[in-house]
């Protein structure tokens, strides 16, 4: 029997300054050259509010790439 890691009570339980982090540095990973600050691209796609937190799509966004099921989806979904 294997274990299942994606399992809700598995997970990595984040913050919300950890979860920001990560969307900033995967908006960081989507942007190449671009010289844009990543927190506005990262508000430009709905992933952070005005105030700098995550959005429910920006939760959903790290929950899908922490998840090895979706991750490889997220990533074509983006770009």
């Amino acid at each position: 029997m294997t274990e299942d890691t994606d399992a809700p009570e598995r997970r990595e339980h984040l913050s919300n300054d950890d979860i920001v982090s990560r969307i900033l540095g995967f908006t960081l990973f989507c942007m190449g050259l671009s010289r844009a600050p990543a927190d506005q691209v990262a508000r430009g796609r709905g992933w952070l509010d005005e105030m700098g937190q995550p959005t429910p799509d920006g939760k959903a966004l790290i929950e899908a790439l922490m998840s090895r099921d979706s991750a490889y989806g997220v990533y074509k979904l983006v770009y």
